[in-house]
């Protein structure tokens, strides 16, 4: 770990996380030293670094918004990362789909997929979304999806790390009370092959989506996704973050009904990382991320999480997204105030804005 203080002044999330993903980092090189004496990591946190939605990522030592590299000669995945593919997708349109775009279309669509599809419905949970936008400059209207592929997730083919599930009888366990788990092997190698598989399918899915709750009314001109939850390399997690190129555009997410932000990164900031078999790379973050209305404490039990006095089960599906002191990180300023907060971490520019005229998400159908 290179930082030794929040990336967002004065950010409570990132004062506890930055030194926890430190010990993290610790802890891994001792276990993977038990694997190859040669062995070694690194954790690089993005500008974005926040507090988890899932309570057993925290506890086994990650975060969201990071970067964890590490090279070894025997095959491993640290399961806590929760692998998921969470991907960005912008659907740029040929005029303004009305109606398409509604409540009653919208549970239309989820309605045929629940009773009669393979895929799993999963736009309404957790920071997922669907939204519909218009780009400032033009009047351009963009359909934006951010989901991951729930049909891979907690299933038996899934991974999650979920009891019961394929490779939990091959899980290994490293340091106090088992606190790092990790996949070591053949089943290492199986599980980042998976991994790798599914980025093209939730490519194709949300192409699915969008051409379904537009078909028939609104073209699909052009578009673009990209992946902030995946493994780069089969010994590496990109975890609510971009791996970008230098000048390369992503839409970075902001909070309910404000604009979006299309950045172009820059080179040479302390966010330009050397991944192993991937190459030079820039860490973006995906949004303005999840942080704490006040200073937290945190610790890891038999079994449970401790998070600032409140108990939480370590078990698959058990979220702090609920918990008091977990709130969205805003900034008044919009996306140019964040953009200054992350300047000396993350250069780069805003190259256009998205404003959000309605949404489908956890909080259901809105209008803005």
């Amino acid at each position: 770990m290179s930082l030794s203080g929040p990336i967002v002044s004065g950010d409570h999330a990132q004062e506890l996380l930055i030194p926890h993903l430190g010990q993290t980092e610790r802890l891994f090189r001792d276990a993977l030293r038990t694997l190859d004496k040669n062995a070694d990591c690194q954790i690089y946190p993005a500008a974005d670094l926040s507090i988890p939605y899932d309570a057993i990522r925290l506890a086994g030592g990650f975060a969201t918004g990071c970067v964890i590299d590490w090279d070894c000669s025997v095959p491993i995945v640290p399961i806590d990362t929760t692998m998921n593919i969470d991907t960005s997708s912008i659907f740029w349109l040929r005029g303004d789909p009305g109606e398409a775009f509604s409540a009653t279309a919208i549970d239309d669509l989820r309605t045929r997929i629940e009773l009669d599809s393979s895929y799993e419905w999963n736009l309404n949970r957790g920071n997922h979304f669907i939204l519909l936008c218009r780009r400032e400059v033009d009047g351009r209207m963009a359909l934006v999806l951010h989901s991951n592929e729930k049909e891979f997730k907690d299933q038996y083919n899934g991974l999650n790390p979920t009891p019961g599930n394929w490779y939990e009888n091959s899980i290994r366990t490293f340091g106090d009370a088992g606190s790092l788990r990790l996949l070591v092997g053949k089943k290492a190698e199986l599980f980042a092959g998976l991994a790798h598989m599914l980025e093209d399918f939730n490519i194709l899915r949300h192409r699915f989506i969008a051409t379904m709750l537009l078909d028939g009314v609104c073209a699909i001109e052009e578009e673009s996704h990209k992946h902030h939850y995946f493994m780069p390399t089969t010994s590496s997690a990109a975890i609510g973050c971009y791996l970008c190129s230098p000048s390369e555009e992503v839409p970075v997410f902001s909070t309910l009904g404000n604009p979006i932000s299309i950045f172009r990164a820059g080179a040479g900031g302390k966010n330009e990382i050397d991944l192993g078999g991937y190459g030079r790379a820039i860490v973006v973050p995906h949004g303005w991320g999840i942080t704490t209305r006040r200073q937290v404490t945190m610790e890891r039990g038999v079994g449970v999480l401790v998070f600032n006095g409140r108990r939480y089960p370590l078990r698959a599906g058990v979220s702090l997204l609920d918990d008091p002191d977990v709130v969205p990180r805003v900034f008044q300023g919009g996306g140019e105030e964040f953009l200054s907060e992350i300047s000396h971490h993350a250069p780069g520019e805003i190259t256009a804005t998205l404003a959000q005229i309605a949404s489908y998400s956890r909080h259901g159908f809105r209008t803005h």
